[in-house]
C-alpha cells in the first residue's frame, strides 16, 4: 500500500522537476541533465557494455510474467537443402529476447510499460517508441500500445517530446509517428475504437501544435533543429562532426512533410473508427501531398529535397529523406517510377545491404552514422513506400537482403546494432560522428550494441512482408510475398498470440505451398506471389479471395 502511494508521488515530483521554469527546479534540472546524461551515455554505453555478455534467447513463461507478458514470442524456423539458413532462426529469436530485455515496467518515469531502444539510451524516445511498438505488435499488442502510449503520457503541454529520461526532458519533438504506429497496431481489430478513443484528443492537440510551431508560411514543414529530425549528422544538415549545423528552420523538409501526411492519415483513420468526421484530416493530407509534389521535387535528379522557400534553392543531397515521400503517397506514378529506379541503381541505394542513409554515388557518402550506413527505421519506411506504389517484388527483394544481413551479423556477434555497413558484414569501417570528441567520449566511435529500437523491425518484415499476415475488418489474412532469392527454402512461423502456425515452401516460378494451422484444423493450398489467403472461415463476410486458390490435393 505504501508503495502504491509512493510511486505516483515520486512520478509527480519528477514531472515537476522536468518542467522548464526560472525557479530552483530549473537549476536542479540542469544539474541532473548533466549527471544523468553522463550516467546514461558513459556508464551504460561503455562500462556496462564491456562487461555484458549476449542476452539469452530463451524466454520461459515465468520470466515473461515478470513484465506482465502473458503470451510466448513468435518463433521462426527456416530450412533449405543446400543453404546455410540457421542465422534466420537465431536472429529472429534474438530480436524478441532483446526486445523483452529492453521492456521496462511501470516506474517513477512512466505509469505504463515502455521500451528502451538500447541499454545506452535509457529514456522514452518518440520515434524509437513508434517503431518499438511495431516490433511488439505481432507478439503482444497490449504491450505495443503501452510503448506508444508512454510517449503520449509524458507530453509537455501539447508537444510530444523527443526524449524523457528520469529528470531530463527535451525541448524538441521528433518525427510524429505515434498516431501512425497506433493505427498500425489496431487496424482490422474489432476493439480498435475503444483502444484509440482515449488518446485521440491528445493526438489532435499535438497535431495543432505541429501546425502552429513547425509549419512555414507556404504550408510546408520544417525541423526546428537537426536533432529533432533524428538524422542530425546527415550531409543535408551538418558536417560529420556537427561543428557546422545548417539552420533547418529555413528549410521545407521532405521527410517531416511525409511524416505529417502519415500523421494526418492516421488521425483520419482514428476519427472514422470512433465515429467522427475525418474529412479535414483527409483534405489536409491531400493538400500537403500536392505542395510537396510541386515544391520539393527536383525534376533533373528525380528526388525530393529540402528547399529554402525564400531563395528557392534546393539542398541537393541524395539521402534516404529524399525517398520517404514514397511512404506518404506523395509522388505521382511517373515520379514514383523514377524514385524506384534510383533506389535500384548501383550508384543509388541498391547496396548489398540495401537502403543506405546516403546514396552510394553521392559525393558525401561516408560510413558515418547518417552519412551512409543503413538504419532499419528509414529503410522500413522506404519499403512501405515501394509497396504503396505496387512495387512489391522490389520491396521483397530488398527486405530479404536486409533481414539476411542483420541475422547473419547477429549469428556471428550475438548482438543487434544501431546502424550497419551497407557494403560489409562487419563494423570495422563504421564511425560515429568522426571528429566529435564528446560523442566519442559518451557513446564511443561505433554503433551501439543491443539496439532493438528499430533494428527489430527485421522480424516485423518477416511476418508482415514475407508472410503478409494482416487483419481486415476482424478477419485474418495472409498475402505471402517471398522473393525469388527465397526459392527452395521453407519458412515455418508460429504466432502464439494468434494461436496460429504457418508453413510456406517457396517453389519454382513464384509458386508457394502454404499450410495454415488454426484451432479449426490444418489446410494446405498453393498460391502465387502476393495472392491473399483468408486464414479463418467467416461465412458472414461472403466468399473470400482464398476461394480462387486451388487446394493442394487437387494439384497432386
Amino acid at each position: 500500500m505504501f508503495g502504491d502511494r509512493l510511486i505516483p508521488l515520486l512520478r509527480r515530483i519528477a514531472s515537476a522537476l522536468r518542467r522548464r521554469t526560472k525557479s530552483m527546479a530549473a537549476l536542479a534540472t540542469r544539474f541532473n541533465r548533466v549527471l544523468f546524461y553522463i550516467m546514461d551515455l558513459v556508464f551504460w554505453s561503455r562500462l556496462i557494455r564491456s562487461q555484458r555478455g549476449p542476452i539469452p534467447v530463451e524466454l520461459p513463461s515465468f520470466v515473461l510474467r515478470l513484465k506482465g507478458v502473458e503470451v510466448e514470442a513468435p518463433v521462426l524456423h527456416v530450412s533449405g537443402l543446400q543453404e546455410e539458413v540457421a542465422h534466420w532462426d537465431d536472429g529472429f529469436a534474438g530480436v524478441y529476447a532483446e526486445l523483452f530485455e529492453n521492456l521496462q515496467t511501470p516506474d517513477v518515469l512512466s505509469s505504463v510499460r515502455y521500451g528502451h531502444p538500447a541499454p545506452a539510451f535509457r529514456g522514452i524516445y518518440l520515434w524509437d517508441s513508434a517503431f518499438i511498438a511495431q516490433v511488439w505488435k505481432p507478439w503482444d499488442r497490449d504491450v505495443a500500445h503501452e510503448v506508444a502510449e508512454a510517449v503520449i503520457r509524458l507530453r509537455d503541454g501539447d508537444r510530444l517530446q523527443h526524449v524523457v529520461s528520469d529528470l531530463v526532458a527535451s525541448a524538441y519533438t521528433q518525427p510524429p509517428l505515434i498516431a501512425w504506429s497506433l493505427v498500425r497496431i489496431w487496424e482490422g481489430d474489432v476493439s480498435r475504437a475503444e483502444r484509440v478513443a482515449p488518446v485521440f484528443g491528445t493526438l489532435e492537440a499535438y497535431h495543432r501544435w505541429l501546425r502552429n510551431n513547425r509549419r512555414l508560411t507556404n504550408g510546408l514543414y520544417f525541423w526546428a533543429h537537426p536533432y529533432e529530425s533524428g538524422v542530425e549528422n546527415s550531409p543535408r544538415f551538418s558536417s560529420a562532426d556537427e561543428k557546422v549545423l545548417r539552420d533547418t528552420r529555413q528549410l521545407a523538409a521532405p521527410d517531416l512533410c511525409a511524416y505529417m501526411i502519415l500523421h494526418c492519415e492516421a488521425l483520419a483513420q482514428m476519427a472514422r473508427w470512433i465515429g467522427q468526421d475525418a474529412s479535414d484530416y483527409e483534405s489536409e493530407a491531400d493538400q500537403l501531398r500536392g505542395l510537396v509534389r510541386r515544391e520539393l521535387w527536383h525534376e533533373d535528379d528525380g528526388l525530393f529535397y529540402d528547399r529554402d522557400p525564400a531563395t528557392g534553392g534546393f539542398v541537393r543531397s541524395r539521402t534516404i529523406a529524399s525517398l520517404l515521400p514514397l511512404w506518404a503517397g506523395v509522388p505521382d506514378a511517373d515520379q514514383a517510377r523514377r524514385m524506384r529506379d534510383c533506389i535500384l541503381a548501383a550508384d543509388g541505394f541498391n547496396a548489398p545491404m540495401p537502403l543506405p542513409s546516403v546514396a552510394l554515388g553521392d559525393p558525401d557518402f561516408a560510413k558515418d552514422m547518417w552519412r551512409g550506413p543503413v538504419w532499419l527505421n528509414t529503410a522500413y519506411g522506404v519499403l512501405e513506400g515501394l509497396k504503396r506504389y505496387g512495387y512489391e517484388r522490389e520491396a521483397s527483394e530488398l527486405a530479404f537482403r536486409l533481414c539476411d544481413a542483420v541475422y547473419r551479423i547477429y549469428r556471428r556477434e550475438r548482438r543487434f546494432y544501431e546502424f550497419y555497413d551497407p557494403l560489409r558484414l562487419d563494423f570495422d569501417e563504421l564511425h560515429r560522428k568522426q571528429g566529435n570528441r564528446w560523442k566519442a567520449f559518451t557513446l564511443g566511435t561505433k554503433p551501439q550494441p543491443d539496439f532493438i529500437g528499430w533494428t527489430g523491425l527485421v522480424n516485423t518484415l518477416v511476418i508482415e512482408q514475407f508472410f503478409g499476415f494482416h487483419r481486415r475488418e476482424g478477419a485474418r489474412y495472409l498475402q505471402p510475398r517471398f522473393p525469388a532469392a527465397a526459392t527452395g527454402l521453407g519458412f515455418s512461423l508460429r504466432l502464439p498470440g494468434e494461436d496460429l502456425s504457418l508453413d510456406v515452401a517457396v517453389l519454382q516460378e513464384e509458386t508457394l505451398r502454404v499450410s495454415i494451422r488454426t484451432r479449426a484444423g490444418v489446410r494446405e493450398e498453393f498460391c502465387g506471389f502476393g495472392q491473399p489467403l483468408a486464414i479463418d472461415s467467416h461465412p458472414e463476410h461472403g466468399t473470400s479471395q482464398a476461394s480462387i486458390v486451388s487446394p493442394l490435393h487437387a494439384l497432386l
